[in-house]
């Protein structure tokens, strides 16, 4: 599935997706190399953020691009497809030192092994391939009770909200 993004062809394509309900919080990522070669879910405590879904999905894929060892470097290319703009705006805001926002920049450090990483913003719900299989992967992991909780750091606006609830803070 090597594609053309910006004039540029990448070897890897990448979608990431989160998903938080009612049943609980997930993270869904999909990797094409020519073709589907990876699904991956995590699921994340109740309490976790929309945003920290889709980060620790950037994580995680970051992570998981160090395994591809069978690409040569002049391989080495992957475009990052997320469809949270959000999420965009805070890798490239250089005051947000938020934990995930943090580790995505740490584990950019692919670029030393020669990667190059494009992150792209994708429409969602556009009936990209992609972007809809990492979606269901997202929605799968959080409805997986039995799957292990990959992350757990609670949001300060979820600590907050649920003191205010409780009245103990005014």
């Amino acid at each position: 599935m090597k594609q053309k993004r910006e004039g540029r062809e990448y070897t890897v394509e990448i979608y990431t997706d989160g998903s938080k309900r009612s049943g609980g919080v997930g993270s869904g990522i999909a990797i094409f190399e020519n073709h589907l070669s990876l699904q991956l879910m995590y699921r994340l405590a109740d309490e976790c953020s929309n945003n920290q879904t889709e980060q620790l999905a950037i994580v995680k894929v970051l992570e998981k691009l160090q395994d591809f060892r069978h690409l040569q470097e002049l391989q080495r290319s992957a475009a990052v497809h997320t469809d949270r703009k959000i999420t965009l705006d805070a890798i490239s805001n250089p005051r947000n030192h938020r934990h995930l926002v943090e580790q995505i920049r740490g584990v950019r450090s692919l670029e030393k092994d020669n990667w190059s990483i494009n992150f792209a913003w994708v429409k969602a719900h556009n009936d990209n391939l992609g972007n809809e299989l990492a979606d269901q992967l997202a929605k799968n992991a959080a409805r997986t009770k039995d799957r292990e909780t990959a992350y757990s750091r609670i949001p300060k606006s979820a600590v907050i909200k649920d003191i205010q609830e409780k009245g103990e803070l005014q």
